[in-house]
């Protein structure tokens, strides 16, 4: 059994959603560690959310509703 790490940046979180929703993020956060850029708002946000003790359905709420706002441009796209 070995140590599964995935590297994550926005475009990645961007792409897994466009594609699959906010279970594709989820399931990106399905790791034993994640990589990810320091500077990159996106990635904090989502990290912020995946860390927070509550459901999956929650989870993935709080996801489509930054996912879709980030799109639509009312978050800056850093």
């Amino acid at each position: 059994m070995g140590f599964n790490k995935k590297y994550l940046d926005k475009e990645r979180i961007i792409s897994a959603f466009k594609q699959e929703g906010s279970k594709g993020i989820t399931d990106l956060y399905k790791a034993d560690a994640i990589i990810q850029p320091a500077d990159s708002p996106v990635c904090h946000y989502i990290e912020k959310i995946m860390c927070k003790e509550e459901s999956i359905e929650y989870k993935r709420h709080l996801i489509d509703t930054y996912m879709v706002q980030l799109l639509e441009g009312l978050y800056p796209f850093k």
